[in-house]
């Protein structure tokens, strides 16, 4: 069975989980909507989490489920908790893609990520190391990435690595996209520093 999302879902489940996300650091004003009950203890309580499954036993999680499923969206739990786990420890940037901002150089003219831990990154072997790696790329940028964009490749990575589709196009396989747009902001940084 190929789990993957419309592209009108891929948005919607963006948006919510953006939404979410901002809902755990609450100002008074923003108090409204699905997430209204939200607080920081709430992040505080996602952020210690060690694996998928502890997510699974937070409410705030349930929340952002529920809400998803209000809306139709067909997310199991147990594929949802990595992505949520993650973007807990994130803060919202809009359009800031996670794994082009990895190949980013930075201030000391390094990629956020070294090409040794993206590999690394790329290569786990089971949910809960790659839980701890994305939160660690997260970690690496400053934990400013697009949450909802984000998001929808951490569930694509849980799809694949459940049930890899050798019938799916490779422009449209997560490890190949991320490794481009990677390579593709390492070396286009690289490409114009003078000789």
């Amino acid at each position: 069975m190929k789990r993957f999302l419309s592209k009108t879902e891929r948005q919607a489940l963006a948006k919510t989980v953006a939404q979410w996300r901002q809902a755990l650091d609450p100002s008074d004003e923003e108090r409204h909507g699905p997430f209204a009950m939200l607080k920081r203890a709430d992040r505080a309580q996602l952020r210690r989490c060690a694996a998928p499954e502890e997510v699974l036993l937070q409410s705030a999680f349930h929340r952002l489920l529920q809400e998803l499923r209000r809306q139709d969206l067909d997310v199991r739990a147990d594929e949802l908790a990595l992505a949520a786990g993650v973007a807990a420890h994130a803060t919202h940037a809009p359009g800031k893609e996670f794994a082009r901002s990895l190949g980013r150089k930075n201030e000391s003219g390094r990629e956020a990520m070294s090409e040794l831990r993206f590999r690394q990154l790329q290569t786990c072997r089971d949910e809960d190391s790659f839980y701890r790696q994305a939160r660690r790329a997260v970690d690496l940028l400053g934990g400013e990435v697009d949450v909802g964009k984000l998001a929808v490749d951490l569930l694509q990575w849980v799809w694949e690595f459940r049930e890899a589709d050798p019938a799916l196009p490779p422009r449209e396989r997560l490890k190949l996209r991320w490794a481009a747009d990677y390579y593709h902001e390492s070396l286009r940084e690289a490409d114009q520093e003078p000789a």
